[in-house]
């Protein structure tokens, strides 16, 4: 059994406006190009990987939610982080999270926890420690957390982080993204899709950002989506029959 510890005090986000752009991968090398021009990366963590594993309920609440472009949605998720500059670094620190949108503004509220890096890379998803993590482990998200959830899918991606010197907005591309893991119990007859697709995610004040343009006429577009519904379509539709 692993025994997750809150490392720190849970953080709030507060509000704030969150669009992302859509482009297919040809578009990446535009928009590291562009985004290293027109941005500084970001002072603390300029590049990394992404995991995160996604709970939702038995009926799927979560991805009914953005499936069905309800104007209020919801996702709870346990996410930890690689460092580029430091490949390997078994750091213990992960993050659950309650990400709430209503229409495009967006409030976060991240709880640390510690847990064994190599337990969580392997841990099924069907294990009930993984599964009682956030009732565990969730302190401050527990009044927002349904009864019933699950671990559901396991995604990863490679993030660069930038920032805006002109807006002050926080920019993220985000590439590579694709399934790892499933929870058996709930998807035994599913495949592992990857995404082809790029995102540029920006998250700040809703002010105009003076490069977007750029973006646009790279073939990026503003899209409202959701990493982890994508990639539920993807692992349904491989299980359909």
């Amino acid at each position: 059994m692993n025994d997750p510890s809150q490392a720190a005090a849970a953080v709030d986000d507060g509000v704030t406006a969150e669009r992302k752009f859509l482009a297919a991968p040809p578009a990446e090398a535009f928009a590291a190009a562009w985004l290293g021009h027109a941005c500084g990366p970001d002072p603390a963590y300029p590049a990394g990987t992404v995991t995160s594993v996604y709970y939702d309920t038995l009926d799927l609440a979560s991805y009914c939610e953005k499936l069905n472009g309800d104007f209020v949605k919801s996702k709870v998720r346990l996410r930890w982080y690689e460092d580029e500059a430091r490949p390997g670094a078994a750091g213990g620190e992960a993050f659950l999270e309650l990400k709430r949108r209503v229409g495009a503004a967006r409030w976060k509220l991240r709880q640390p926890v510690v847990l064994d890096r190599a337990w969580l890379t392997r841990v099924p998803l069907d294990d009930p420690d993984l599964r009682a993590l956030p009732y565990r482990a969730g302190g401050p998200l527990l009044p927002g957390l349904p009864p019933d959830l699950h671990p559901t899918v396991a995604l990863t991606y490679r993030r660069r982080r930038y920032v805006c010197p002109r807006s002050g907005a926080r920019v993220a591309l985000d590439t590579g993204v694709r399934v790892t893991r499933l929870n058996p119990a709930r998807l035994p007859a599913a495949g592992l899709p990857a995404l082809a697709v790029v995102v540029v995610e920006v998250k700040g004040p809703a002010t105009e950002v003076p490069w977007l343009g750029e973006l646009f006429r790279a073939g990026f577009r503003l899209r409202a989506f959701s990493k982890y519904a994508a990639c539920m379509a993807g692992v349904l539709e491989g299980a359909a029959p």
